[in-house]
């Protein structure tokens, strides 16, 4: 919202407030560009299935929880805090240059892969993660 936002003239076509997310920018040749519904609370919802889903691509697929990231190169790392159940999971994301193997440590264990396995213990589990891109 705040790039709606950048100079005098652009604030005049948006008219919404540009720290919250809208839930529409109008393409009305009328209003075009205009945002509207700034306080629907779907909008909040939808930004954050894309930070998880496409910025950190993570999936829950059953038991395993899955990441396919590509938030910007300059992060060092993403922290998460995932709770399963009654576990907590500490994640560390690392996304990684190079095309190698992905790989994951959960409680001091590698597995290959970008995923981890989740257990309903009760717990809390450190995880660091590994992917490569392709």
């Amino acid at each position: 919202p705040i790039g709606h936002a950048s100079n005098p003239a652009e604030v005049q076509v948006y008219k919404a407030e540009p720290y919250v997310m809208a839930a529409d920018v109008y393409a009305n040749e009328m209003h075009r560009g205009r945002g509207g519904w700034t306080w629907y609370t779907g909008s909040s919802g939808w930004l954050y299935q894309f930070i998880l889903e496409s910025l950190l691509g993570m999936r829950l697929r059953k038991d395993k929880l899955y990441f396919n990231p590509c938030f910007p190169a300059k992060w060092p790392d993403v922290s998460i805090k995932y709770k399963f159940k009654t576990s907590v999971y500490h994640i560390n994301l690392f996304q990684k240059e190079g095309g190698g193997e992905s790989y994951a440590i959960a409680d001091g264990k590698e597995n290959m892969g970008n995923f981890i396995n989740l257990v309903d213990d009760g717990n809390e589990h450190q995880v660091s993660i590994f992917v490569y891109d392709k």
